[in-house]
């Protein structure tokens, strides 16, 4: 306690030397002339108003198109349009409640007319909250969990893992899953402009894997004549868990438009050090890494009604780490990482909201992975694994009347695999589909009803046909409350790894096969929610959420010998998560922001009779911002999560996310299926900024882990992270 009052003093001095600036900026100087009244605009009216039951045309619901750019900079202590610049908006880029979105219609929709309930995370919030990379974008938002593993870092959503989530990166699909995880690690912040989250099933529209619900990168588009950005950052921890090469950050990118192109490109560079959470042993927690990205965007013909885009990601990556085993062994382990992204589309524009698009991406994900022993070569392992994935899809989007917008396409994907993992060395499968949506207005007198039936028909090359309707329903039964309710199916085809691994791990004992008899696995997800404002500058909401899934794929002990366990992939289990999220959204004097989250997910395991491994039934959020005059800027990000229970000492093979882990020393089954409950814990992490020159250059000082709580087994978070930088924008 004593060493936790001594590292917070110096932020809560800092805090109120911050609030003295605020209020000397803002109390009112004695001039000699009478001041102008504001009263008609209250102070708290600091969040644009939600629409009015007669807003039914979602392009002609935007009153002001032109507050889409960044927040007027505030002028100095001597200007006389002081009083003016004091109602400005200081959130209105941090919530984006009036942008557009995507992923909820796979067309372009107002945020506030979707009736599938989207999440959005804007630029403005990534820069204030100092995250590096899309993990950290996402570890504070309610109903989400992002948890460690040996690849990086993973999603928890709705009590599902990460392989029912399905990434997207403008709307199209990306390669490259570590067991059957996309690491979060691998995005990084400076080519995202926002990030859409659609909750529960959205196979209706996106097919295989959309089982938990969809995360969608938005890239960033060039919006002005020129931009450059450039930003620097270093950071370490205590010498005993990081060393003392700490962390290395540069990222830049530039961007233009005229008439003929819009064009953005950027750049960077990561370093860090392996972090140790037990300094005693030579293992290492948390890998080493030294990662290049580069990449850009281009659009022809930006302000046509005939565009054509393209788009290039390439990151390469090593990370490096050290294994120990209980039998002494000491293995060095690298993993060199190609990851390859390349997207296109051409679109036209007809109408006031008609667009033909042709979409397409060629994905390669390339691992190199070596396990080193150290005085020995025995146990050594090479493997080159290469991911394959290409998507073509052709879509309308038509305005029938009024009253009826319709979404429909057609799809091709296929996938390859390449892995010295595979019983055999190469997998390849192909997947068609046709979609079709239509978006309704049911209702306009008094109240605006909408309802939104879809349905697609997947055919895979391995397993068939598989038809996934939806139907999603959104009332705007005030200006003020809305609801929203829908009900869908979703299937997930089992992967390459599942259908064909052999894995051996000598070293600790166990094989692993792949059952090439599996069986897709089924959901069935119900969500509903409510929206209530109150007041302008107020929002609450509420939503409940139920998701079963049938045949789920799971590993099931076979046999032991003298030296190995055997496990193998069987369709055994049934199991269900269900849950309620609270959340309150605060706006107040002007300069402060206050989000608040709960989220209760209960989950079973229908076959054991257990609780999924790994969720906490109980998880809260919080969001604090301080946009204050004078250019500074305060975060506060935090987030408690409940005891988690496990049944198993390894997560290393199946990361921590399975129902059923593999059993590593255990000698009976009453042994294995004891159930260890992981710590409760809260991750409290701040950030400050001070911007210069009208907000084109800033300097930036923040803390992740605050609190410093981390648990080696169920918990091997980075500990307390410091960490400062600059950044500038042209």
């Amino acid at each position: 306690m004593h060493c936790l009052i001594q590292f917070l003093l110096p932020i809560l001095c800092l805090f109120v030397l911050f609030v003295g600036e605020i209020h000397s900026q803002t109390r009112p100087r004695e001039t000699g002339k009478k001041t102008k009244t504001t009263d008609q605009q209250t102070p708290n009216t600091t969040t644009s108003p939600t629409p009015t039951a007669t807003d039914t045309n979602p392009t002609d619901q935007n009153p002001n198109p032109q507050t889409s750019g960044t927040t007027t900079p505030v002028p100095e202590e001597g200007n006389k349009e002081e009083t003016p610049t004091e109602e400005v908006d200081r959130f209105k880029d941090l919530d984006n409640k009036n942008g557009i979105v995507v992923t909820g219609s796979r067309g372009e929709r107002r945020l506030k007319d979707s009736a599938v309930a989207t999440e959005v995370i804007s630029r403005k919030r990534i820069e204030q909250t100092g995250a590096r990379n899309l993990g950290e974008v996402l570890e504070t938002q309610t109903g989400i969990n992002v948890t460690p593993f040996f690849g990086g870092s993973q999603v928890q959503m709705l009590g599902l893992d990460s392989k029912y989530v399905l990434f997207l990166v403008d709307g199209q699909r990306v390669a490259g899953r570590l067991n059957n995880t996309i690491d979060l690690t691998r995005f990084k912040v400076q080519n995202i402009e926002r990030v859409e989250i659609v909750k529960g099933s959205s196979s209706s529209l996106y097919g295989a894997d959309a089982i938990g619900g969809v995360i969608n990168i938005i890239t960033k588009q060039a919006e002005k004549p020129e931009h450059y950005q450039f930003r620097t950052s270093y950071g370490n921890g205590r010498q005993t868990n990081f060393g003392t090469q700490g962390e290395k950050n540069m990222i830049a990118d530039v961007g233009f438009k005229n008439d003929f192109v819009a064009t953005n490109f950027f750049g960077g560079f990561n370093q860090a050090a392996a972090y140790d959470l037990d300094p005693k042993t030579p293992a290492t927690t948390g890998n080493s890494f030294q990662d290049n990205n580069v990449g850009g965007n281009m659009t022809f013909n930006p302000d046509g009604q005939f565009k054509v885009k393209t788009g290039i990601n390439y990151l390469n990556r090593n990370q490096a780490g050290v294994d120990s085993r209980a039998n002494g062994g000491v293995f060095d382990r690298t993993n060199l990482t190609n990851d390859f992204l390349g997207l296109g589309a051409l679109e036209y524009a007809y109408g006031k909201r008609n667009m033909v698009s042709l979409r397409g991406n060629f994905s390669r994900w390339e691992n190199h992975y070596k396990l080193d022993q150290r005085n020995s070569n025995e146990l050594d392992v090479k493997e080159l694994t290469n991911e394959f994935s290409s998507q073509g899809v052709a879509q309308i989007d038509h305005e029938i009347n009024k009253d009826h917008m319709v979404t429909a396409g057609v799809e091709s994907y296929s996938e390859e695999l390449q892995s010295d993992r595979l019983q055999r060395r190469n997998a390849y499968r192909t997947r068609r589909a046709a979609f079709i949506q239509d978006e309704w207005i049911i209702w306009r007198q008094g109240f605006v009803w909408r309802l939104v039936p879809g349905v697609r028909h997947d055919v895979d090359s391995q397993f068939g046909g598989q038809t996934t309707p939806k139907i999603a329903t959104k009332v705007d039964i005030t200006s003020n409350l809305v609801f929203r309710a829908s009900y869908g199916k979703g299937f997930r085809p089992p992967s390459f790894r599942e259908l064909y691994l052999r894995f051996e791990n000598p070293g600790v004992g166990y094989v692993v096969d792949g059952n090439d008899k599996l069986r897709p696995e089924k959901s069935t997800t119900v969500n509903a929610d409510i929206e209530y404002t109150p007041f302008k500058f107020w929002t609450l909401s509420l939503s409940v959420f139920r998701n079963d899934i049938t045949d789920l794929i799971q590993y099931s002990f076979g046999t032991r010998t003298s030296e190995f366990a055997n496990f193998q992939l069987k369709n055994v289990q049934r199991a269900y998560t269900r849950g309620v999220e609270a959340g309150s959204r605060l706006r107040f004097l002007k300069y402060f922001a206050l989000e608040l989250g709960y989220n209760q997910t209960d989950t079973r395991d229908l076959t054991t009779d257990r609780p999924l491994e790994g969720r906490a039934l109980h998880q809260g959020t919080m969001n604090f911002f301080v946009n204050a005059p004078g250019g500074w800027e305060f975060a506060l990000r935090a987030k408690r999560l409940d005891k988690r229970p496990f049944y198993s000492t390894t997560n290393e093979f199946t990361a921590g996310t399975s129902t059923a882990l593999i059993d590593q020393q255990t000698k009976s089954v009453e042994e294995n299926n004891k159930v260890v409950y992981g710590k409760a814990f809260t991750l409290l992490n701040v950030r400050m900024e001070k911007k210069f020159f009208d907000g084109r250059m800033s300097l930036f000082l923040g803390v992740d882990n605050v609190l410093d709580q981390y648990e080696l087994t169920y918990n091997p978070i980075r500990p307390r992270f410091y960490y400062g930088g600059l950044q500038a924008t042209f």
